[in-house]
């Protein structure tokens, strides 16, 4: 069943020229090279040997101007309309949609070329340009296939043709238009042929979209430019850039084998190997420094992670900047590789780097890690760079960083696995403490309440010391209940928790305040708070975060009402917040064990409470992905801080 007609419009649409659009399809190879200046970039010749073969170029390059929202002509005779149609149906387009919508259109020979019995290279060259202007008027371009086996048939030279075939480059040139002409090389003697490759900028061939070596300007072809030392030069041309090609690849090719060996060598570390690609890419590129950076676009943040030399005098590891007054944002802008060869021509003659720093010359790609802070791997120098960066370069230093963009996803992958493995030891030493407990500490008030209850069983009438006994037990009862129900909420913290959500951390916390408010308006608390972030995260078990953070400031404040601080700042990809109070403090030697289940610091006697509130945080904190530790000493007061993941999704 064919596919229905797709007409989004992808951002490809916004490539510079129509070659750069057709190099992205998939079924196209090549041309590596940047065409010369003479060349235009909209008029192709394809030459088949076979209607496979025809329509293994034809109808891709018909599917992808109809995915553009391109209008696309078909030209064709009216034997061939059925096969074309057919073969654009087998892949995939929806014929007749398209031209219900007017995307697609076919016309024959004698409705085009030969529209009034003969052709007319003038009348032709009008009619194009009429059908241009109306498709530009509604579709985003004009796009041609043409099959010209009527030049064999018609009455008209083949000259004549190809003087015409030479002067639609002019028309094309300067339109939103695309064009290719299909020659069966079948069908056309070897001698037309040679001037089909004369007259367009650009060809087809097995499936591969060549730069025309060949290629002769309409002026010097319509007037008879072609003489022996022109063909001469144009020869020896030919040979000389070949020649130079085949030199290039195979430095190329050199350039590729070194970096394999050094990527590939299991006795090296990742800084050592990242050492070498950065010498390997200075002496590629010639320039004198090698670096790569963390980077973070939206704080408009960069931090220099590894520095190839330490000999320049500021460009040096663990310094940190505005991105923006850096050459790296040549790269983050695009996400892709940048390059800056002229500062002050580019607009960057103003920043640290090029005033401060004295960089001149940048070529920089931005790697985008996944789970973790995203890179820039990029070259210097401190002397200008007359020509720019050739597509080889800019193809070396993209190789290169797809690798470090491997290791780096890598080592990633690898912590959070020993993050996990840790969670997973924390988490069996945990279910040990809840054993130990169930068949320790919650035996103890039960023996109290079977004693108690026991003897108030033997004595028929309540006396004083009957009540005493009773509220004994039922104070036992009490505690025995508020343990169970701690030990319930702490091991439901991962099996009954909700799916994390955005949450805005000021929202949680303003619940966690009134759920406590009794306490901080009897203890006339002071509480202050920063701007909270927004993160993902479970609203419920973050608020009882809060809340039980809050409760200690207020139960362990000492002699003077509680003065509580709650701040925010965020650091690389994680939020810290910090709740300061200024309390009786805790011993630097009993700071571990107060995360501990049932670990008590104080008796009942002075503070009363389970011993669980603080573990039930740390597990919490946990859950998210975080830490909590603890900075405090005796009688100075504590601060609790945990780390909670930077949403990236998430408005901050």
């Amino acid at each position: 069943m064919s596919q229905p007609l797709h007409t989004s419009k992808p951002d490809v649409l916004n490539l510079e020229s129509p070659l750069d659009a057709l190099q992205q399809s998939p079924e196209f190879n090549g041309p590596i090279e940047s065409p010369d200046g003479e060349f235009c970039n909209d008029h192709f010749a394809l030459i088949y040997e076979s209607r496979d073969e025809q329509f293994a170029a034809a109808v891709p390059f018909i599917r992808q101007g109809l995915e553009r929202g391109e209008h696309c002509l078909y030209v064709l005779s009216e034997t061939s309309e059925s096969a074309v149609r057919d073969a654009l149906q087998a892949d995939g387009i929806d014929v007749d949609a398209a031209v219900d919508s007017g995307a697609l259109a076919f016309a024959t020979i004698r409705e085009t070329y030969l529209e009034n019995g003969s052709f007319d290279a003038d009348e032709m060259m009008a009619q194009y340009a009429e059908r241009i202007e109306a498709a530009t008027a509604e579709f985003e371009a004009f796009r041609l296939a043409a099959e010209m086996d009527w030049i064999l048939e018609a009455d008209v030279s083949t000259a004549e043709c190809m003087a015409y075939e030479s002067k639609v480059n002019a028309l094309f040139d300067d339109k939103d238009a695309i064009a290719v002409c299909q020659y069966n090389r079948e069908t056309f003697p070897p001698e037309v042929l040679c001037d089909v490759i004369r007259v367009h900028p650009h060809l087809i061939y097995d499936s591969t979209v060549c730069h025309n070596f060949y290629y002769t300007p309409p002026e010097e072809f319509c007037e008879g430019g072609r003489s022996s030392k022109y063909e001469l030069e144009r020869m020896l041309g030919t040979l000389l850039d070949r020649s130079k090609a085949r030199s290039a690849l195979q430095e190329r090719e050199q350039f590729l084998q070194r970096q394999n060996r050094i990527t590939a060598d299991p006795d090296r570390a990742f800084e050592d190997k990242l050492q070498a690609l950065f010498e390997l890419g200075c002496e590629r590129f010639d320039l004198e420094i090698g670096a790569m950076a963390r980077v973070d676009v939206e704080r408009d943040w960069l931090k220099l992670e590894h520095v190839s030399t330490d000999e320049h005098e500021h460009f040096q590891t663990g310094i940190e900047l505005p991105l923006s007054e850096t050459y790296c944002t040549a790269a983050t802008d695009i996400q892709s590789v940048g390059s800056i060869t002229s500062p002050e021509l580019d607009g960057y003659d103003e920043i640290t780097a090029y005033q401060e720093f004295g960089i001149r010359t940048y070529l920089g790609t931005y790697i985008d890690v996944d789970g973790g802070t995203d890179r820039t791997f990029f070259f210097l120098d401190s002397n200008s760079r007359t020509e720019p960066f050739s597509a080889d370069e800019r193809a070396f230093l993209q190789s290169m960083s797809q690798w470090v963009k491997y290791e780096l996803e890598q080592h990633q992958r690898e912590r959070e696995l020993e993050r996990t493995v840790d969670r997973l030891e924390t988490s069996n030493e945990r279910l040990e403490q809840f054993a130990y407990a169930a068949s320790h500490d919650l035996q103890e008030p039960l023996r109290m309440i079977s004693s108690y209850l026991q003897l108030i069983e033997r004595r028929a009438d309540l006396t004083a010391e009957n009540e005493e006994f009773l509220e004994f037990a039922v104070d036992g009862a009490d505690r025995m209940r508020e343990m169970i129900n701690g030990l319930l909420t702490y091991s439901r913290i991962e099996t009954r928790g909700k799916p994390f959500e955005s949450v805005a951390l000021a929202d949680v916390f303003a619940d966690a305040c009134e759920n406590v408010q009794f306490q901080l308006e009897d203890s006339n608390a002071d509480l202050s708070v920063d701007s909270l972030p927004r993160i993902s995260g479970d609203r419920s078990q973050l608020r009882q975060l809060f809340q039980n953070l809050l409760a200690n400031a207020v139960k362990y404040a000492g002699e003077e009402p509680p003065d509580i601080e709650v701040t925010a700042y965020k650091d690389d990809t994680e939020w810290v917040i910090s709740v300061r109070d200024e309390g009786i403090g805790i011993a630097p030697d009993e700071q571990t064990q107060i995360f501990e289940v049932f670990d008590r610091l104080h008796s009942r006697a002075e503070y009363d409470g389970a011993g669980i509130g603080l573990a039930l945080c740390e597990r919490i904190v946990e859950r998210h992905g975080g830490r909590i530790w603890v900075d405090s000493d005796v009688g100075e007061g504590s601060t609790f801080s945990f780390t909670l993941p930077a949403a990236t999704d998430c408005t901050q």
